[in-house]
């Protein structure tokens, strides 16, 4: 896409005020954003591998053995503190996404079937730079505005079922979709000039979309034990400009892999861990600014199960994640890592089978390359109903 050269040069050379959820949103195609429940997230986990099962979109096996209806809805605020030391820029910021929508709901006899919606990619961001050009009046103070609205999310259909006592396999298809406003304003700043100036604007849309597909497979070991792994391959992406007067774009896209094991070392004592991995480098190519990189993320983690709250089951959880970023500010290679911790709650049950239940998920984190640091927090909410 032919983005306003003004546009590029302001979020390369940092603002002097910027304002989203991370600055890295402004980074590469924005910042990844994983559709992950708050247990995951409490866990450390990077989204495979966890005894029991849900919808998860990076796990679509883990639903094979759901048994009847159900569905999740995960709300994630955040707050976050900047410090650059390469430009002395210092900011707060917060904000809220909703990451995973999932519902589950038996197909005959063919399995679970699960629709999901959830994000990917973050690119909601706006600053203020002040510069200085050169005019027949002479230099002339200006204000440059930007603002980019918008983001990429995926809707995915998928079917999971357990093949035999131990295994379970399961397949989605993904639609990329989404779109981004972007926009530029240039004020003079205070300065008399001959004849009436006005302000410069520029900026325009641009619709995604794409297709991925995901496949993974699991074997449990009774309600002991647990082992996953699922791979997902995408198409382009395709950015379509809504005007003549932009040009159209296309990015690759990672082929990601996941694995990840879990199982209980005592009773009610859970331990987890997990590994991803996604080949982000061929994407670099396709940026204007900026590069790209293959990146690799793992976690671990320990569940409680067994700890109660108010006479109900509230098992308790602690973990660490370490993720590279596949896009960066300074062209260093840029990392997130995050203790994380949260609890469980079931609301309702009948027997065995949680009918409604809340996860509760909280990361203490950095987000970091040379020259710029992102501490943050992190929260997850997580409500689950069964037997719609």
């Amino acid at each position: 896409m032919r983005l306003p050269a003004l546009l590029l040069v302001a979020a390369a050379l940092g603002p002097a005020s910027l304002h989203g959820q991370s600055i890295y949103n402004s980074a590469g195609l924005g910042l990844p954003v994983e559709s992950l429940d708050a247990r995951t997230r409490s866990l450390g986990n990077v989204g495979i591998g966890l005894l029991g099962s849900r919808v998860l979109p990076s796990d679509p096996a883990a639903a094979a053995l759901l048994g009847i209806p159900g569905a999740v809805l995960t709300a994630q605020p955040s707050w976050v503190e900047l410090g650059r030391t390469d430009t002395g820029e210092t900011g707060s910021y917060q904000g809220t996404r909703f990451p995973l929508v999932g519902i589950s709901y038996p197909a005959w006899d063919f399995g679970m079937a699960t629709f999901s919606f959830g994000s990917v990619l973050d690119q909601r961001y706006s600053g203020i730079r002040n510069a200085t050009v050169d005019l027949e009046e002479g230099p002339v103070a200006v204000v440059d505005s930007f603002d980019v609205s918008g983001g990429i999310s995926e809707v995915r259909l998928g079917l999971a079922r357990p093949v035999g006592s131990a295994f379970q396999v399961g397949v989605s298809v993904g639609r990329y979709t989404g779109s981004t406003l972007r926009t530029l304003i240039r004020s003079l700043d205070g300065v008399s000039l001959t004849g009436t100036v006005s302000d410069f604007q520029e900026g325009g849309r641009w619709e995604y979309s794409g297709t991925s597909v995901t496949g993974g497979a699991s074997m449990n070991v009774g309600q002991i034990a647990r082992l996953a792994g699922s791979v997902t391959w995408s198409s382009e992406l395709t950015a379509q400009a809504d005007s003549e007067e932009q040009d159209d774009r296309t990015f690759d896209l990672p082929l990601e892999l996941r694995v990840g094991a879990s199982a209980m070392l005592a009773p009610g004592l859970l331990v987890n861990a997990s590994l991803r991995r996604a080949s982000w480098g061929g994407t670099g190519d396709d940026l204007r600014t900026g590069i790209a990189r293959d990146v690799t993320a793992y976690g671990a983690g320990i569940e409680l199960s067994r700890a109660q709250l108010l006479g109900r089951q509230a098992p308790i959880r602690v973990g660490y994640r370490s993720a590279d970023l596949p896009f960066s500010l300074n062209g260093e290679p840029a990392s997130e890592t995050a203790w994380t911790g949260g609890i469980g709650l079931d609301l309702a049950s009948t027997g065995p089978l949680v009918l409604a239940g809340l996860d509760l998920a909280v990361e203490w984190g950095e987000r970091s390359e040379i020259g710029v640091v992102e501490d943050f927090w992190r929260g997850s909410l997580t409500l689950r109903v069964s037997g719609l």
